[in-house]
């Protein structure tokens, strides 16, 4: 039997493309130990994207270049895969992101990261986000095999929205690991403040990471502190957020205490990561926070949303919880905690713990099948 990891997404690499690059290279060698054969399936930008997809040990087939055209997508996994399937001997499939199951596929596991198109029904407009539910969610759940959810948060909201006794049955979670490669990275020279700053990082969406209450939280600390806190922003857009994200990033020129990298490379973002003050990150709707866990390994405090759920998971006790709509009194209470200099240091998961659990729900796929 030979197995299939598709690799998939869009824009940047920001928390899709950080998923794949940590967890593939060790499951591709918990694979290997159990001897089931691998390829990759990679998008073409994650293949251009994803450093560990490139001396990775394994077959890598390039998907057509379908990255954003999603009625195309759609149509060449329905109508093609199951004859690429065939012609390149794949009798099994992981979905590690955007799965498109349909009952004449092999036999398959889909990974669900979120499931913000029930949480936030109009993300992409009503048409839009109703179709990617149906798509990605619905008919996962409904063909794959196993559905692994990656944080217990993103489990918990699955079974919110869509409890029943069968999905129960073939639902499992395998929490991402919180450990970072960035932090064996050799330190840079880069552009950091003087002044005490906090760091954010992820995409460029307004809404979804509510970035304008990050900016408000600064200024709350500036004046209850009277000190010179900065905000900076880095991470890229995609296709979904550009308007919106670009709309933000002209609101906040005229502040000269807050400023936008873009997206940069893994060496500058260690060295921001090491620098900052403190890590601030917003959402509400997170599966996961790839920054949070990040920062934990760096030891850094996390400032985060008091709504999200998943935050506990990537960042353990080196979390402070904010109110995202007081932030006067989160201000003051974040000082408060900052006067600890570094967060106490609790035990979180590993990249190499998830991919052997992985391979576990594999395995049962090839004995199953």
């Amino acid at each position: 039997m030979t197995i299939a990891l598709i690799a998939h997404y869009l824009g940047p690499s920001l928390g899709i493309g950080q998923y794949l690059d940590r967890l593939i290279p060790p499951l591709i060698h918990e694979l290997k130990l159990k001897n089931i054969e691998t390829v990759i399936l990679a998008s073409p930008n994650a293949k251009e994207k994803t450093p560990a997809l490139n001396p990775v040990d394994a077959q890598i087939l390039t998907l057509p270049s379908l990255d954003y055209s999603p009625t195309k997508r759609l149509i060449w996994f329905t109508l093609s895969f199951p004859s690429f399937c065939q012609k390149n001997g794949i009798t099994g499939v992981i979905w590690l992101s955007n799965p498109i199951i349909l009952p004449w596929h092999p036999p398959s596991i889909g990974v669900l990261h979120d499931v913000n198109e029930w949480k936030m029904g109009k993300k992409y407009g009503y048409l839009k986000t109703t179709l990617r539910s149906l798509i990605y969610l619905d008919s996962s759940l409904k063909f794959a095999k196993k559905i692994i959810a990656i944080s217990e948060a993103t489990y918990n909201d699955i079974l919110n929205f869509r409890s029943n006794s069968q999905l129960q049955d073939k639902l499992m979670i395998i929490s991402n690991g919180a450990n970072s490669s960035l932090i064996n990275l050799p330190p840079v020279e880069i552009s950091a403040p003087k002044n005490p700053f906090l760091l954010s990082v992820g995409r460029i969406d307004p809404e979804g990471k509510n970035l304008p209450e990050a900016v408000n939280f600064t200024k709350a600390l500036r004046q209850i502190s009277g000190q010179s806190w900065e905000l900076h922003i880095i991470g890229g857009m995609n296709a979904s957020s550009q308007n919106k994200g670009e709309a933000f990033l002209k609101s906040i020129k005229s502040f000269d205490w807050v400023t936008y990298h873009g997206y940069v490379d893994n060496n500058s973002l260690a060295q921001w990561y090491r620098q900052a003050t403190a890590i601030i990150f917003l959402s509400n709707n997170e599966g996961f926070g790839f920054p949070i866990a990040e920062a934990s390994s760096f030891c850094k405090w996390s400032v985060v949303s008091d709504q999200n759920q998943a935050a506990f998971e990537a960042g353990g006790s080196s979390l402070i919880f904010i109110d995202i709509n007081d932030p006067k009194n989160s201000a003051i209470k974040v000082l408060e905690e900052l006067k600890q200099e570094k967060p106490p240091l609790v035990e979180l998961p590993q990249w190499e713990d998830s991919a052997k659990l992985y391979t576990e729900a594999i395995l049962s796929l090839v004995i199953g099948h």
